[in-house]
């Protein structure tokens, strides 16, 4: 079959006679429609490139020609579109395999700082239980339970000045028992 001016069964018949100048005209009259071919598959030039390139390599060095009993052109087209399956095939399980890993990746990385938010509080609730009983029962109330110092007077029957002075105590000493953390 003639196409191009190139008689492709002719060409085929010197590929088998291992002619490196057929290869040579078969490469120069392929490549770009099976480039643009590939390309429509893949949609990364650099990707279509290198397929095309790899099968073109693999044709000569494994002789794949010899493999070849109808239209060499269609083998060849055949051939990208299969390698071309291929390789999203392969994209295809990489993303997967990425988004897996990514999300392993994610709760591993939540669970990490869900044991390290547990061991903090652990950590401050032990310097709160450190502290004087009136000092800790403030803090609490106004820290924990979200309270005004109003309401802390209001609740212990004392002034918030007192509050104040609880409250100023608690921290310090909350400072000082946390300060390695």
């Amino acid at each position: 079959m003639q196409q191009g001016g190139v008689n492709y069964h002719t060409i085929l018949e010197r590929l088998k006679a291992s002619d490196l100048d057929a290869f040579d005209i078969l490469y120069t009259h392929t490549r770009e429609r099976l480039f643009v071919y590939a390309l429509s598959f893949l949609k990364e030039e650099a990707a279509a490139q290198d397929l095309v390139q790899d099968l073109f390599s693999d044709f000569w060095e494994n002789k794949l020609f010899l493999d070849v009993h109808s239209s060499l052109v269609s083998y060849l087209v055949r051939a990208v579109r299969n390698r071309c399956l291929v390789a999203l095939k392969k994209e295809q399980n990489r993303e997967k395999f990425k988004k897996q890993f990514d999300y392993v990746e994610g709760g591993r990385v939540a669970l990490d700082a869900q044991l390290e938010n547990r061991e903090l509080r652990r950590e401050i609730e032990a310097a709160i239980d450190k502290l004087p009983p009136m000092p800790a029962r403030v803090f609490r109330l106004h820290y924990i339970e979200k309270l005004s110092y109003a309401e802390i007077a209001g609740i212990l029957n004392i002034s918030p000045a007192t509050i104040s002075n609880h409250m100023t105590r608690a921290l310090k000493s909350l400072r000082e028992s946390l300060k390695k953390i």
